[in-house]
């Protein structure tokens, strides 16, 4: 045992202060990161979703429903309206 603790290999000095702070730092960043992208993917506001208009209640839209993507993250559908 006393030549473990002679040999300077197995005996390294501590790191320097500033890189322990350094390390807390950056993984106090990507915690933060993490729940600012956590938050970010969130399911998006929808604007507007009419599926069947009041006068053809129980008849299937004619044509398929197209989500747009809007720059600010909501989604507009359209489409889903009874061809006349």
């Amino acid at each position: 045992m006393k030549q473990l603790h002679a040999d300077p290999r197995f005996n390294r000095p501590a790191p320097s202060i500033w890189k322990r702070i350094s390390l807390l730092l950056v993984i106090v960043f990507l915690f933060w990161a993490a729940f600012q992208l956590k938050y970010q993917r969130s399911q998006p506001k929808i604007i507007h979703a009419d599926r069947y208009s009041k006068e053809f209640k129980y008849r299937p839209a004619a044509s398929p429903i197209i989500t747009e993507r809007l720059k600010d993250g909501v989604v507009r559908l359209r489409g889903a309206y009874p061809s006349t």
